[in-house]
């Protein structure tokens, strides 16, 4: 028998679509709650990602002729086993465009950022063309203290619950080489109440994330999305519980450790992720339970027509009055004749001629 008390690893619970399955705090079933990338992602303007892909799609479609003919053999985009075909063909030519290589890049990237943040030593296969992205990385977080890694949380009124990369501590170590290199301590940046900045103290907790791609477009979902972080709560899932996150971090400011990837080079960003916390909790929670509504609609009459059913094939061969008739019966009806129908035909036309003569 299975010892009940031991500890057994296990994964965050999810539906069929991905979406976390949490305990609510009042208690009962596990609920989905909506990841918080897609409840953000709601007041993404993905303009410039679309025209990306397309870019993509089309360039791969250059270099795979073979997916071209394949592209050529669909003849109705609109049957839905063809149209599962055109998006497979679409991910192919994505594919063969390497569009997929970056984000595959980056994804690494930021495994290994974890690993130099755990204290865990790297694989000796790291290619060495991204050994500087590490290097970079490893030099402009020193002295940040990592107080927790890749954490759990939700944000129970808005039903939402994510992943955060990070939730960083300033340490005196940091903030001392900040200023020996800047010549004056670092500071957040001005808001309305504070003109010049409010200096950051040591054990000062903020809510981080790394990013290796572009980031200016993306700004508004990122400030939200850190925003909702920074404002929920850690969440046990094996428990069903909810906790303060570490360190309190700064509802006001978050850090993003942008490393593109590929470049050898980094940047410390602030985000203002109260202005995105106060969009995603109204502009965001406001498009969600729009599309939710289901009373927009109200039939207010209906009607049903009473019209009989034609004759089928089988009967409108037997009552044909001439060969013509059978011709026109077969004309409109030929994508779907079969050899019975014919000898049918055959019989009806026999009879049509020996009574004519």
């Amino acid at each position: 028998m299975a010892d009940p008390f031991s500890t057994v690893a296990t994964e965050l619970p999810r539906d069929r679509w991905g979406r976390p399955l949490i305990a609510p705090p009042e208690g009962g079933d596990a609920t989905a709650y909506t990841r918080v990338t897609t409840f953000v992602g709601c007041l993404e303007d993905t303009y410039h990602l679309s025209l990306w892909s397309q870019r993509m799609v089309t360039l791969g479609m250059s270099r795979r002729r073979d997916l071209v003919l394949a592209a050529s053999a669909i003849d109705d985009p609109s049957d839905q086993y063809q149209k599962r075909k055109l998006n497979d063909i679409a991910k192919s030519a994505k594919d063969a465009s390497a569009g997929d290589a970056a984000a595959n890049t980056g994804t690494a990237i930021h495994s290994l950022t974890e690993r130099v943040d755990r204290g865990e030593p790297l694989s000796e296969y790291v290619p060495e063309e991204y050994l500087p992205d590490i290097q970079a990385y490893q030099d402009i977080t020193r002295g940040l203290q990592s107080l927790a890694i890749e954490g759990f949380c939700v944000r129970d009124d808005l039903r939402v619950g994510g992943s955060y990369d990070r939730i960083y501590a300033f340490t005196e170590e940091f903030l001392d080489a900040y200023a020996a290199k800047h010549g004056g301590p670092l500071a957040y940046p001005p808001t309305g109440d504070h003109e010049y900045g409010v200096p950051v103290q040591p054990g000062d907790a903020v809510i981080g994330d790394v990013k290796t791609g572009h980031v200016d477009l993306g700004a508004g979902k990122i400030a939200m999305q850190l925003g909702v972080y920074a404002n929920s709560q850690d969440y046990d899932h094996t428990l069903g519980t909810r906790t303060p996150l570490a360190g309190n971090p700064s509802k006001d400011w978050g850090l993003v450790i942008h490393l593109p990837a590929g470049t050898g080079t980094a940047r410390l960003l602030w985000f203002d992720i109260r202005a995105g916390f106060e969009t995603a909790s109204t502009l965001a929670k406001g498009v969600q339970d729009w599309r939710k509504r289901k009373d927009l609609t109200h039939v207010f009459t209906t009607t049903t027509a009473s019209a009989q059913a034609g004759p089928t094939v089988v009967e409108q061969i037997k009552a044909a009055s001439s060969y013509a008739a059978l011709q026109g019966i077969y004309a409109m009806n030929a994508a779907k004749w079969t050899p019975g129908l014919t000898a049918l035909a055959a019989e009806r036309r026999a009879e049509i001629e020996g009574t004519s003569k």
